[in-house]
């Protein structure tokens, strides 16, 4: 009885030790991630991220970081206005018996400033989760993160430091998946983004005179890419380069060598905007030579009633509203149920252009070489002072 009683203590001891170094392994690995996500996106020069203090767990339950007065300061350009994002903390954290679900603990209020005006962004609910990739805990930080889920709930934009409301949403949900070794016919991204019920503050309504009372019922947003798309490394790539010409360089050499390895993507939009909704989708495909083919239909209800609404608001609108009847008459017609109604199903590709069954354009093949490899602009005239006439 004794032995035995040893031997269990000692199995209790050894799992102890064992779970220890477990848990101080996931939160040496969780705290490499967050370290190479941050470098990651302050390399591209456009983001810069920084914060106080990182903070692990004492728990040996759960492997956490948390961020103490982290700063999100995003300026793409330089004659873009710099936009700064600050919270008290932000924090992530991984249950140790579901090793492949990060959770984001995220702030409910999140400060706004830039060089005119400061405000706040706030949440009811603001539930984030990430599925990570197995060869994160291996080491592996290139594309540790395979797929994420987003909630929100009771959303409010805030102006003057947080005392005038200017906006609110209802709720906003996203989703999204990603394989950066996908092949031909695979997916490598897939994102979806539903947002209820966007309304503009009364005041800012009345001041401008929007129509609809400054409302959006419902906007729904779906994208999907298949074939080889290595999201993550073109990132890195664009990172070292700077803005301009090498970066769009790049982002063409990527696109002309996802097409050549059959490239595919789709996606769908609906909106519900007053009286009318609108449903778009489409669909492109590329061939061995990179030609693009696909379709794409998109149907618009009652914009008899959008129409009217829109030049009541704005009676300057009325010419522009008769040019697009004009323009898009062979594509209406009227429905009992639908009022005025647009449809458009179109067909692109090397036979041209075709929409609603006519063929309305010839569609020339793509000039890769050209995309790639544009002209040299022409020198400038003589006499602006370029030195351009000069022998």
């Amino acid at each position: 009885m004794r032995g035995f009683i040893k031997g269990l203590a000692g199995l209790i001891v050894s799992v102890m030790l064992v779970w220890l170094g477990v848990w101080l392994y996931a939160e040496m690995r969780l705290k490499q991630l967050v370290a190479a996500e941050i470098s990651r996106a302050n390399a591209s020069g456009a983001v810069q991220i920084s914060y106080d203090k990182l903070s692990t767990s004492n728990s040996p339950l759960v492997a956490s970081v948390t961020l103490t007065n982290p700063s999100w300061t995003s300026r793409p350009e330089a004659y873009v206005p710099a936009v700064t994002l600050r919270a008290a903390s932000i924090g992530m954290h991984v249950d140790l018996l579901a090793p492949l679900l990060l959770h984001l603990d995220m702030p409910l209020s999140i400060a706004i400033t830039t060089p005119r005006a400061s405000g706040a962004l706030t949440f009811a609910v603001a539930d984030i989760t990430e599925t990570l990739s197995p060869s994160l805990w291996t080491g592996n930080t290139d594309n540790p993160i395979t797929g994420g889920d987003a909630r929100f709930a009771g959303i409010n934009l805030l102006a003057s430091n947080g005392s005038l409301q200017v906006a609110q949403i209802d709720s906003l949900v996203l989703h999204e998946s990603l394989d950066a070794k996908a092949g031909t016919g695979q997916t490598a991204i897939s994102i979806n983004q539903k947002m209820n019920h966007f309304q503009l503050s009364p005041i800012f309504t009345r001041l401008i005179n929007l129509p609809f009372n400054g409302q959006i019922t419902y906007l729904a947003l779906s994208t999907q890419l298949s074939g080889p798309l290595d999201w993550q490394s073109i990132a890195t790539q664009m990172a070292a380069l700077p803005p301009g010409d090498a970066r769009e360089h790049l982002l063409l050499q990527s696109l002309h060598q996802w097409a050549l390895a059959g490239g595919s993507g789709q996606g769908k939009f609906t909106l519900a905007l007053g009286p009318s909704q609108l449903d778009a989708d489409g669909s492109v495909q590329f061939d061995n030579a990179a030609q693009p083919s696909g379709k794409w239909t998109l149907t618009v209800n009652h914009l008899d009633q959008f129409t009217a609404a829109l030049t009541a608001s704005y009676p300057w609108m009325q010419s522009w509203v008769g040019q697009f009847q004009a323009r898009f008459s062979p594509y209406l017609s009227t429905t009992q149920s639908g009022g005025q109604v647009l449809t458009a199903n179109t067909v692109y590709g090397k036979d041209g252009i075709m929409i609603n069954g006519q063929k309305t354009a010839d569609m020339p093949p793509l000039d890769w070489n050209k995309l790639l490899n544009p002209p040299a602009p022409p020198p400038t005239a003589p006499g602006d002072g370029s030195g351009a006439a000069i022998p």
